[in-house]
């Protein structure tokens, strides 16, 4: 593990290097948190390395102690950095990115991987009876329907907030399973192992909304901001798996929705 001063030197350079300018509707805590994110995936801060102190962050970014501390806590959460009391902010050993997504594929610029890896966070999951877009597509009868919700940092670049639907008594495990087991987790290729069958299909729509309180804290923006709606919805087969709801954020990436 890399010395505190080995860490805290390059600081101001790494900061200063992956700076973004401030966008209309993205909160201060949401800028920094992205500007730290590049820098550990452009590999200024190695796995195992410890990042500055707060009042140290505060005092090369001229952000609030507050901005700071839900910066790290968020990066925390979505299992970038490790927090350790006493000790110090590290960043993770190993980061758990979706393989092979088959939705939410947003291409790189040039020279960069085809499409930018997406790692979701798992915030809560829920059996529900309201009805709504996957209710026909789920057979919905009663409260049979289990919401999984997500935060998926998308790359180093934005996050977007995230529903999964599935019907819990045509998958059982999922609907059941830790919810630590399914952060970095590609749910659609779980659901087709359950049934034994590959997903075949994905229908994609999409709308143009504006975030509700949830949508915009998942999303890291402010309530009111306006993006895209992506609603998909996968099968195997000529059975239903899921269907999700995407609320992504204005970002400068395009988003490959052609079929597979």
């Amino acid at each position: 593990m890399a010395s505190p001063e080995e860490s805290v030197a390059p600081a101001a350079e790494s900061l200063l290097k992956y700076a973004r300018p401030s966008v209309a509707g993205v909160s201060k805590y949401a800028q920094l948190r992205e500007t730290l994110a590049d820098a550990i995936r452009g590999g200024d801060w190695k796995p195992g390395s410890q990042l500055p102190a707060e009042r140290e962050l505060v005092r090369l970014t001229g952000f609030s102690l507050g901005t700071v501390q839900r910066a790290l806590r968020e990066l925390a959460d979505d299992g970038i950095l490790v927090r350790t009391q006493g000790s110090g902010t590290y960043v993770a050993q190993g980061l758990g990115a979706i393989d092979a997504p088959l939705y939410l594929r947003f291409l790189g610029r040039e020279g960069e991987p085809t499409f930018l890896p997406l790692f979701p966070k798992v915030l809560a999951r829920n059996r529900i009876d309201e009805r709504g877009p996957w209710s026909k597509w789920l057979r919905q009868t009663g409260a049979d329907i289990v919401r999984i919700d997500r935060r998926i940092r998308v790359g180093s670049d934005f996050t977007l907030f995230n529903r999964f639907y599935i019907n819990a008594s045509t998958f059982p495990g999922i609907a059941n399973a830790p919810l630590a087991t399914l952060d970095g987790a590609n749910l659609k290729q779980m659901l087709a192992g359950e049934l034994n069958m590959p997903v075949t299909a994905v229908r994609q729509r999409v709308s143009f909304v504006t975030f509700d309180a949830q949508a915009a804290a998942g999303a890291g923006v402010k309530v009111g901001t306006r993006g895209m709606l992506l609603e998909s919805a996968a099968s195997a087969g000529r059975e239903p798996l899921c269907f999700l709801e995407s609320f992504i954020p204005p970002n400068e990436r395009r988003l490959d929705i052609s079929p597979d």
